[in-house]
């Protein structure tokens, strides 16, 4: 079974507090919060492993895996998860591989944010 790109009832659920806030902007400044994370995570997830630093690369997949997953964003979630899972078990070549090969689900989860 094929995961879902997007949980469209979680999304439902930000924008009944936007609604509730009166805050229509919320949602779209997460997804602007998320798009810049992933432009930045290759060089950072690098620059981690160049400097030993295999705690902040881990934590640097934890995080957008948490962010996708709080957004809705199913399949990128899933896709931070297993690179985490990668660097956790010190494979970081693996890790950047994965994320390399999951460009395709990182457009598709954004466009599809950005049309929720």
């Amino acid at each position: 079974m094929a995961t879902l790109l997007l949980d469209c009832e979680l999304v439902e659920q930000i924008r009944l507090i936007e609604r509730a806030t009166g805050r229509n902007d919320m949602f779209s400044e997460f997804v602007r919060r998320l798009e810049g994370s992933l432009a930045g995570f290759g060089a950072a997830f690098s620059d981690c492993i160049a400097c030993g630093d295999t705690k902040g690369a881990e934590r640097a997949a934890h995080t957008l895996k948490g962010m996708s997953l709080q957004l809705g964003a199913q399949a990128l979630g899933d896709l931070f998860a297993d690179i985490e899972n990668s660097a956790k078990g010190g494979d970081y070549v693996e890790a950047m591989r994965k994320f390399d090969d999951g460009a395709s689900i990182i457009a598709q989860s954004l466009e599809a944010l950005k049309h929720a």
